[in-house]
């Protein structure tokens, strides 16, 4: 439990951290978190593959269809947070949440400023949603 809650607490030192914290309750909405356990991608790529170059590189879809592939995951039981890179014209990073068995549920993004202004342990950041299943009428901010 040590190395699990060691991982949560560095990546809260990051400022994407804190919005990979906040994006679980999205992910993970009307569901127990208890019953789940929350990992990062490295850690999941890393077990997957047998190494990984960073979360992000090899952590996406296609590494999800992958290993959907070969576990036959039940939709509700493996929920992924694709949190992209924040490109250099714009103050905010999209994200993906993407469940292994039915694919993308939910789109949106994160300012970095409001990334870059809360605690390290903080789960409450802004998050904007573009575009979810439960709603078929998709925005463009």
């Amino acid at each position: 439990m040590i190395y699990l809650y060691k991982g949560y607490a560095f990546r809260g030192f990051n400022s994407h951290g804190k919005a990979l914290l906040t994006l679980v309750h999205n992910a993970l909405a009307g569901r127990n978190q208890d019953e789940y356990v929350i990992t990062e991608g490295e850690r999941l790529c890393s077990t997957a593959v047998g190494w990984n170059f960073g979360d992000g590189h090899m952590h996406n879809e296609q590494l999800i269809a992958a290993m959907q592939k070969r576990c036959n995951f039940e939709p509700g039981e493996v929920r992924v947070i694709l949190l992209d890179a924040q490109p250099f014209h714009r103050q905010r990073q999209e994200y993906r949440l993407v469940d292994a068995a039915t694919g993308e549920f939910e789109r949106g993004y994160v300012n970095v400023s409001d990334m870059v202004t809360g605690q390290p342990w903080s789960d409450d950041i802004p998050i904007h949603v573009t575009w979810s299943e439960t709603d078929s009428s998709p925005s463009h901010p």
